[in-house]
């Protein structure tokens, strides 16, 4: 066994109680939620495109892009545009056609450097200004900041590996990890886990590196079954928690080369978002599922104090025009299948989402 090796076994075996706890959950998740999909291809097209354009925002916008999801979401729309006026619209572009790609195609993507190297290519097609470093390692010294509001970096976080050796840790972290998920000799999420850290750790391109560690672990993600990153947007969950991202990677790394080294910072963030994305997907099978038990009306009227703290019944009329012995027949259900309860008696009553 190599350094290398070692290394990386190290700081993925024997987790800690929580962790095991954690991946349990994740897991469990995971079996609910393909076991209960029954979403129409309809619905599952429009979730994958809101996942597209929420993602491509997200991932471009913790790398200093500007642009917002509606703004995205009209960059997605002219699809037949092959030229960007702004480096902004230039890599939400590229992200959107890669993580398309990699939802499309992530069976049939052998896991190697050349693959990883051509989804960076794929990432950076429309940057006019990465046209000599698209899939290539890069030739350059480059270091992890927080990018200020003018693009420009504020504030170095950690250094990355020199470019000279960045083909030989490339090569060492793909051929660990190559061999780890075939010979399961570590659960899935843990090698992901360390995968990404490292890889961001070499920051083997000149730029793009980031992006590009998110693209990967929704391709991992897929490959080992966690179907449910598709209907919600793993990106968009990391801004939202921008900085403690920037803080386990900034604990993680520092520990790097030292007789401490240690992923669990990293670890514990990465798993609490892929937490979060299977506790909301599990939140979307069972709107599918309340969709499949009410009429139209009733599903309407749960639609309504779903997205509301409380309601009244004469608010829920206004607000769905269903008549009002329609309302109380759908509150009724609703209460029967305990998915909400009345607060208040009498004409004060209103109803909550449980």
């Amino acid at each position: 066994m190599n350094d290398n090796s070692a290394k990386f076994d190290n700081r993925v075996k024997n987790p800690e109680p929580h962790i095991v706890a954690l991946l349990t959950q994740i897991d469990g998740a995971r079996g609910e939620f393909k076991a209960g999909l029954r979403m129409t291809s309809q619905a599952i097209i429009k979730l994958k495109k809101s996942t597209l354009i929420t993602s491509a925002g997200a991932s471009t916008r913790i790398e200093g892009s500007r642009l917002n999801d509606e703004e995205v979401q009209k960059i997605m729309q002219g699809l037949a545009v092959s030229k960007f006026a702004d480096r902004d619209s230039q890599e939400v572009q590229g992200y959107l056609e890669t993580l398309q790609n990699v939802f499309d195609s992530y069976q049939s993507l052998p896991f190697r450097e050349s693959t990883i190297q051509s989804l960076h290519n794929e990432l950076l097609k429309y940057s006019t200004k990465d046209e000599q470093q698209r899939g290539q390692y890069k030739k350059k010294e480059n270091a992890v900041g927080v990018v200020g509001p003018d693009g420009q970096v504020t504030k170095i976080i950690f250094e990355t590996t020199p470019a000279y050796l960045a083909p030989i840790e490339m090569q060492a972290l793909v051929e660990w990890t190559a061999e780890a998920f075939a010979k399961n000799r570590f659960h899935p999420l843990l090698i992901i886990a360390n995968f990404v850290i490292e890889f961001l750790k070499i920051h083997p391109f000149e730029d793009g590196n980031g992006r590009l560690s998110r693209v990967l672990t929704n391709l991992f993600l897929l490959q080992h079954g966690y179907q449910f990153i598709q209907y919600v947007s793993h990106e968009q969950l990391v801004e939202k928690r921008k900085d403690e991202y920037y803080i386990a990677l900034r604990k993680s790394q520092e520990t790097f080369k030292t007789d401490r080294d240690t992923i669990s910072p990293w670890l514990n963030f990465f798993l609490a978002i892929i937490n979060e994305q299977a506790t909301i997907a599990l939140v979307y099978l069972e709107e599918e599922k309340i969709e499949d038990t009410l009429s139209p009306k009733q599903y309407e009227v749960w639609h309504y104090i779903s997205g509301v703290s409380e309601a009244s019944p004469s608010d829920i009329m206004k607000a769905t025009g269903v008549l009002m012995p329609t309302v109380r027949q759908a509150l009724a259900r609703l209460i029967e299948l305990k998915k909400i309860k009345p607060i208040g008696r009498g004409r004060g009553t209103r109803y909550v989402k449980i």
